[in-house]
């Protein structure tokens, strides 16, 4: 019995810290707030920061790994469906769903680089299923594609994100979906 409220306590601790770390990246940059800080929100002492992390950015190297490992779940889950749309519409639910988070991972104060990692994921299944689906199959040619469509998603996402994610996961989906679809179709009938 014991161990479930040491265990317990442990997640209660771990979520108040790493709370309090998303509460500051609202305010300042990482590299502008510091472990005093963290403490003095969270209302806890270093020694208790100190035997869960090395300090503020392995705290928030393991937000977002968290953070990428939920959304990693959702793209696999979502890649079953055969349906390159439900991808966008599931990621948009997430990130709704994932408000708080998101808003501040996805900031001037978060990792630039966290949602392009994200939006990767799901690199491998599009490549594939485009070898599958298409006659002619040119690999740097469809990277360079999947980069493109990638970053305009991002940019996408970012301005939805940043400005209160005030439209539904469907809409911004969909916008995401017929853009890529439109371009697609005009990079496809091509001659390559």
């Amino acid at each position: 019995m014991e161990d479930k409220k040491t265990d317990h306590r442990v997640r209660y601790t771990k979520m108040v810290i790493k709370e309090s770390l998303l509460k500051l990246l609202t305010e300042r940059s990482i590299n502008k707030v510091t472990v005093t800080d963290i403490c003095r929100e969270a209302n806890i002492n270093r020694n208790t920061f100190y035997s869960h992390y090395a300090n503020q950015f392995e705290l928030l190297s393991t937000i977002e790994n968290d953070l990428y490992e939920d959304i990693k779940q959702v793209v696999i889950n979502s890649s079953n469906l055969k349906t390159p749309e439900k991808l966008s519409y599931e990621l948009c639910k997430y990130i709704k769903a994932n408000k708080t988070i998101c808003e501040v991972l996805f900031s001037e104060h978060g990792d630039k680089a966290l949602l392009e990692r994200i939006l990767y994921i799901s690199h491998d299944l599009t490549i594939e299923r485009w070898k599958q689906e298409l006659k002619y199959f040119d690999q740097p040619l469809f990277e360079s594609w999947y980069t493109f469509t990638a970053h305009g998603s991002i940019a996408i996402i970012k301005k939805w994100v940043n400005s209160g994610l005030k439209e539904s996961p469907s809409k911004i989906a969909d916008f995401i979906d017929k853009a890529t679809q439109s371009v697609s179709k005009a990079f496809y009938s091509e001659e390559l």
